[in-house]
């Protein structure tokens, strides 16, 4: 998928190469602090990792109309194992009866518009911009067991810009509301349709100039994303179950390269 977006957008980019336009590629680790809560609040299940236990890359593409605008495509891919504490499923066991190892899968795409304010106040500047996104988790609890959660999303970005000769950094917050989240499972047929699916993300970016072409980039980020318990799904024995409230606490650090044209 990324070779033939890659393709894509350097098509692209020979069409337009009279404009400014900018490749990242960045190495990316992910920690996750992941729960599930029932109706009082107790935790049900949960989820955890270092940050070198999930790992993956990230490319993004920006074309700049000026010095104030831009267009970002990004694309995150991330795979890895996460620790289990738990319960067997249709057990009366309680939390931390079962331990494993789950293997977990995460992509996110988005498109975005964004504004950059060029003010020289000390260096600061603006950021803003709105976009649309699509998240995609699986988590392979057993070989039997695999639940994939998807769902798009409507994202609202805004932040600030610090330069100082060849270094500048953002602060960067945004807000993704999920449309139409829903989580797939193994053994049943429909869909269990999430009540709400939200993310804020917390960015921090700083770049290095290399020179004309090159920069070199790393980023923090933290996002705290949060599910709605779903609808009742019966099997066919008539037993309901259901996605229950869940929230987590995921961190990611990347380093990479920028290349300007």
């Amino acid at each position: 998928m990324l070779k033939i977006v890659s393709i894509c957008l350097l098509v692209v980019s020979l069409a337009i190469a009279e404009n400014k336009m900018e490749y990242e590629i960045s190495f990316v680790g992910m920690s996750m602090d992941y729960s599930e809560y029932d109706d009082n609040g107790a935790i049900l299940d949960s989820e955890n990792s270092h940050i070198s236990d999930i790992i993956g890359a990230e490319f993004k593409y920006r074309y700049f109309f000026n010095n104030a605008s831009s267009i970002d495509f990004e694309i995150i891919t991330l795979s890895g194992y996460t620790d289990y504490i738990g319960s067997a499923i249709d057990t009366k066991t309680s939390y931390g009866s079962l331990k494993s190892s789950s293997y977990n899968e995460i992509r996110d795409i988005s498109l975005s518009y964004k504004l950059h304010n060029a003010s020289s106040f000390h260096g600061i500047g603006f950021i803003g911009g709105i976009g649309i996104g699509y998240r995609f988790w699986r988590r392979e609890l057993s070989s039997i067991q695999i639940e994939d959660y998807k769902w798009y999303s409507l994202r609202i970005l805004a932040g600030l810009q610090y330069k100082y000769k060849d270094i500048s950094s953002n602060f960067e917050l945004e807000y993704q509301y999920g449309i139409n989240p829903v989580m797939s499972a193994s053994g049943f047929s429909q869909d269990f349709e999430l009540s709400s699916a939200t993310i804020v993300k917390l960015s921090i970016p700083i770049r290095y100039v290399i020179n004309k072409n090159f920069d070199l980039v790393c980023a923090y980020v933290f996002e705290y994303q949060k599910i709605d318990e779903s609808n009742t799904i019966y099997d066919t024995f008539n037993n309901g179950y259901v996605e229950p409230d869940s929230k987590a606490y995921n961190q990611y650090m990347k380093l990479g390269i920028v290349f300007k044209y």
